[in-house]
């Protein structure tokens, strides 16, 4: 899947397995998190060091399950009408349920991924007592639904993305005195990539074009900055997941691959990031990493915070600040790079070794043996 947390969450697999550690990954056969239609086979294959086991998914009901939401998010607390939006959102897959209910015989730990999706929802009550939940929460009306308060309460520990996440999630909820820590990201070297020929003269988006991601907010901000005679253009890069109907100025280029992707970054004047919710921003990272200055809406703490302790940005209110944002980057094109090229040093820092102890240290803290039986069997 294309997402930001299913890369994080597969790349930090590979830095476990890399250092040693037995890593299995329990997915589905989808790859569009809307319809959960089967694109790869069912079955265990492997990923590089780590094993993946995937299951075919039961039909999803989007339609059932956003009317859920909206009537939930007015009135919470109706446990019939939460259980039905998790199983009409999916993705339901019995065969890997009935694995994870088993998965005691054979793990020590499971880190469930995403708090928001059936696999964690019916999957992490499952194995309680030796369950990590990684919530890569935001702000958010189903963070407060009272499936939500049950499962993060339900897990014996907790990974964050970020500082502010944590915040959120014990504020909400609650953390307690279980095992958590904000394990946080490492940030892999991006390909050499030349710039594209118009380089210097467009903002970019990075990620999935949906207005859930503030995608139609950022185009009335721009074109409230170019009707007062700003000069640079937008492009958006990432698949669309619904038609959108937009000002011909505005550039899409559809999915990008690592290396047009690291030629949009090398040649973005900055890097647009309007999203509300976010737990943690990679394209972020990647922009400082590139050099790139971003600007970041205020609406979420999260990136907000990392754009203020990287110092690699701008953080921005309303329109009107974004395109002030933007004049002042035509004004000093120079500073505004030498910000983002100071916050390299603080990217440099977000390694994978150190995110690799900062989870081992969590993960031993909530292990439990794995059934001796079960270990006899595999040792003859």
């Amino acid at each position: 899947m294309a997402g930001g947390a299913e890369a994080l969450c597969r790349r930090t697999a590979h830095a476990l397995a890399d250092a040693g550690d037995d890593v299995v990954v329990y997915t589905t056969t989808a790859r569009d998190y809307l319809t959960w239609e089967p694109h790869y086979p069912a079955g265990v294959s492997r990923d590089g060091p780590v094993e993946v086991r995937r299951y075919p998914v039961d039909p999803p009901d989007p339609a059932r399950a956003a009317a859920l939401v909206r009537a939930l998010s007015l009135a919470p607390g109706d446990p019939a009408a939460e259980e039905a939006w998790i199983r009409a959102q999916g993705p339901v897959s019995p065969g890997l349920l009935a694995d994870v209910r088993a998965a005691p015989s054979r793990h020590e730990v499971l880190a469930f991924w995403t708090y928001l999706y059936a696999t964690a929802q019916l999957g992490l009550p499952l194995v309680a007592d030796r369950s990590v939940l990684v919530p890569l929460a935001h702000d958010e009306p189903m963070l407060r639904f009272t499936v939500s308060r049950g499962l993060v309460r339900a897990a014996a520990g907790l990974a964050f993305l970020t500082p502010e996440e944590a915040v959120l999630v014990d504020d909400l909820h609650g953390i307690g005195d279980r095992p958590w820590a904000v394990v946080g990201t490492g940030v892999d070297p991006a390909p050499p990539a030349p710039p594209p020929p118009d380089a210097g003269s467009y903002v970019l988006f990075l990620g999935r074009v949906d207005p859930a991601k503030g995608v139609l907010e950022l185009v009335d901000a721009h074109a409230r900055y170019r009707r007062r005679g700003g000069r640079l253009g937008l492009v958006l890069a990432g698949r669309p997941t619904v038609p959108l109907r937009l000002p011909g100025w505005v550039r899409t280029t559809g999915f990008v691959d690592d290396a047009r992707r690291a030629s949009l970054l090398a040649g973005a004047a900055a890097v647009a990031l309007p999203s509300r919710y976010e737990s943690l921003s990679l394209t972020a990272l990647e922009a400082w990493q590139a050099g790139r200055p971003t600007i970041a809406t205020s609406a979420c703490d999260v990136v907000a915070g990392q754009t203020r302790r990287s110092g690699g940005g701008t953080v921005y209110d309303d329109p009107d600040g974004y395109g002030a944002a933007l004049a002042a980057l035509e004004r000093d094109p120079d500073g505004a790079a030498r910000a983002a090229r100071g916050a390299r040093a603080w990217v440099a820092a977000q390694t994978w070794p150190a995110a690799v102890r900062r989870w081992r240290v969590l993960l031993r803290a909530v292990a439990r043996p794995v059934a001796p039986a079960t270990r006899a069997r595999e040792a003859a």
